[in-house]
This record gives structure tokens, sequence and C-alpha cells, in this order.
């Protein structure tokens, strides 16, 4: 009995061991992943705040680096970019510079779309793709759709569209709701849509009642984003804040 009970007690204990190193491996290993993904976002949203044509395509800084490491097996991206670009004539390098420069910028477009909006309707994803590219127009923010996307990401506040400093932009975005974004800032990006929010430049949801709210002109709503303005100066009776 003695035996059969030390028998049973040890194949009991090598079961729970194996069951707890199958369920419990793989969830360190995603926890380890998620971590990983954030780390590279959170760095990504500091770089994009200093877009520009030379980010993205032969810089000086990958000038150096292949000169430094002149041998072909070079894995750096910005080393293998200056690599296939060098040899191109210059006219066309300005055109892929400038190919690279709205594809990031579509891009950004997009994850704004995508973590601000995705279960929205159609208007209403347009709406805050408008935003975006009234903010990229409007002398009060940067003159780029990276740039106004990832204003402020650079700090734990201040973020002018709130998933670039929640942690939402760790998960990384898939699926048919990223599909959809891609499009549809595609199409905003072509200026293909109709203007649909009266050249808004803010927006909140409906769940919350911001401070700056009633410093602004109030336009239309979209779902569950209330969209707003600036008022004409003449109207304005403080400074407002420019978060979304």
């Amino acid at each position: 009995m003695n035996k059969s009970y030390h028998i049973f007690l040890g194949w009991g204990l090598g079961i729970a061991v194996t069951l707890a190193t199958i369920i419990g491996l793989p969830k360190l290993a995603g926890a380890s992943t998620d971590f990983k993904d954030q780390v590279k976002w959170q760095e990504r949203a500091s770089n994009l705040q200093k877009v520009g044509v030379e980010y993205y395509s032969t810089s000086n800084m990958a000038k150096t680096l292949v000169e430094w490491h002149s041998d072909l097996s070079v894995t750096n991206p910005y080393m293998l970019d200056y690599l296939i670009t060098s040899d191109i004539p210059q006219n066309s390098r300005t055109l892929v510079a400038k190919s690279k420069f709205m594809a990031q910028e579509t891009n950004c477009l997009a994850e704004a779309v995508y973590y601000e909006a995705r279960s929205e309707t159609v208007s209403g994803q347009k709406a805050v793709a408008e935003v975006v590219l009234n903010r990229v127009g409007h002398k009060a923010f940067p003159n780029s759709v990276c740039a106004v996307v990832f204003q402020g990401a650079e700090r734990t506040t201040g973020c002018q569209f709130s998933f670039a400093c929640d942690g939402s932009n760790a998960i990384l975005p898939s699926g048919k709701h990223w599909d959809e974004a891609q499009d549809i800032a595609r199409h905003m990006m072509m200026s293909a849509s109709v203007p649909i929010t009266n050249r808004a430049t803010h927006y909140h949801t409906t769940g919350v009642s911001p401070k700056w709210a009633p410093s602004l002109r109030k336009l239309r709503q979209y779902d569950t984003h209330v969209f707003y303005r600036f008022m004409p100066r003449k109207r304005r009776l403080r400074p407002v804040s420019v978060a979304p």
C-alpha cells in the first residue's frame, strides 16, 4: 500500500510538473515577446518625431556605417539601403526617397485609424484620418503625418493620440481591421474623399469630457467620436490644449 502510494505520488508530481512546463513556458515566451514589441514600438514612436526624407533614404549615418564596413555581408538596414541606392542616378534616388517617405506617412495614418477607430464605421474612420491630415496642414502642428500622429510620444504623458502612449501599439496591427485601415489611409492620402469634418483638428470619445472641449468649436459626431476645431481668434477666451 505504502509503495503504491509513493508510486502514485511520484506520477502525480511528474504530471503536474509537465503540465506546468507546457502551460507556463508559452506564457513566459509570450510575455517576453510582448515586452520586446512594446520597447520596439516606443523606440519607433520616438524616431518618428524626427520624420524626414533623409530618415527613410540614404542617410549620412548609413553612408558612414558603410564606409566603416565596406564588405557586402552587412545586414544593418541603413547600410543595405545605402548599398542599394548609392549607384542609381541622383534624380532617381530622390524619387525613391519620396516614395519611401509617402509609404511611411501612409502607414502612420493607417496606424492612427486602426488604433483610434478600427471598430467605427468607414465614415468614422475617415473622420479620424481627416483630423490627422487637417493637423498636418495647420500651423499649430507638425507638418508631416508621422510627426502629428506620434507627437509627444517620447514622453510618458502628453501624447496627442492616446494609443502612442497607453501601450495599445505594443500589440502589432493585424487582421481585417488592419487591412481596412490601410485602405482608408491610402484613400485619404490621395485626397480621394470629400471632406466630412469641416476642418476638425480635435476629437474625443463620447465617454470623456476633456477640459479643452468648451474652448473649441464643436462640429459634429461620427460614431463614438465628437469633432472640434479651433475657435476664430477673436472668440478665443484662453489658450487651449492641442490634444485630440
